[in-house]
């Protein structure tokens, strides 16, 4: 019997430009993190969506291992993002968005949701994803943010990621989170900080890595024919390694490692297909 997973995070429309195209797909962290999670084990979604995409939503989530009870339907639209793709760079030349209904959730966890012994808070706002940890008792919680919360109040997140276990986040905030631009040396200093065991280092095209009190694991990104859109990718890595400890039921570090490899085999199929169609076309191990 595998252990069960939730998430709270976003359900957002993308206006998604890359070197590949553009498209206009369905998205957010919750979604990436939930479609890539079920390939191990069951899944409880949390988030709040625009009545204007909820029929198709409920297609993309259509899954045997994803329960929707926690999903707010709002009259208001979905969040909006546009963003162009620098693959260069490996980040955003340019974001804009559209917040719709984002503004009007206030999370209440269903009981399922609450008993679910593994927790993955997507990136969002600091104050809801407190009120979140706030409801949940799982034994391992995950948690992910964005350079433009870690800019907007690096003390909030600060504080936060004491209470979580894993912390999911790309070099490039980890140096906004801790002032500190070498990514294993940062990573080092956080491990043991309030309940805090591993911080996992989403790093693009050069792969990942885990680093906890023991030492750091580097794997490299998975081999693709070709990226055609990284919308997500850091989510579905996510999904990929809570999922694994939770179907495995081991949160050493050992089994940290071995998840390592599986959230970098998700984030590559995520990658292959704009939107989520890569991760809906994979759904067995």
């Amino acid at each position: 019997m595998t252990w069960e997973v939730a998430v709270a995070g976003t359900l957002h429309s993308d206006d998604v430009t890359t070197p590949a195209g553009r498209r206009n797909v369905l998205g957010g962290s919750a979604v990436y993190f939930s479609l890539a999670a079920a390939r191990y084990a069951p899944v409880h979604l949390n988030g709040i969506v625009g009545s204007d995409t909820v029929p198709e939503y409920r297609r993309i989530l259509a899954h045997p291992n994803i329960d929707l009870e926690g999903l707010v339907v709002s009259e208001s639209p979905t969040f909006r993002w546009h963003a162009v793709h620098d693959f260069e760079r490996w980040d955003t030349s340019h974001e804009s968005f559209e917040p719709g209904c984002d503004l009007e959730w206030r999370p209440v966890l269903p009981e399922r949701s609450r008993r679910a012994e593994v927790f993955f808070v997507g990136s969002m706002d600091p104050s809801l994803q407190r009120t979140v940890i706030d409801q949940t008792g799982a034994a391992l919680i995950g948690a992910d943010s964005m350079a433009v919360f870690i800019d907007g109040d690096q003390g909030d997140v600060g504080s936060l990621i004491e209470r979580v276990d894993i912390l999911f986040l790309t070099a490039t905030e980890l140096a906004a989170l801790t002032g500190d631009h070498d990514w294993r040396r940062s990573a080092s200093a956080l491990c043991g900080r309030g309940r805090l065991r591993a911080v996992v280092v989403k790093r693009g095209p050069l792969g990942a890595a885990c680093v906890t009190a023991a030492g750091v694991v580097e794997q490299p990104a998975a081999s693709v024919p070709q990226v055609v859109d990284p919308t997500g990718a850091g989510d579905a890595l996510a999904g990929g390694f809570l999922g694994h400890l939770a179907q495995v039921r081991r949160t050493d570090d050992a089994a940290f490692e071995a998840a390592l490899g599986e959230g970098i085999r998700a984030a590559a199929i995520a990658i292959v297909e704009f939107g989520t169609v890569g991760l809906r076309g994979t759904r067995a191990v």
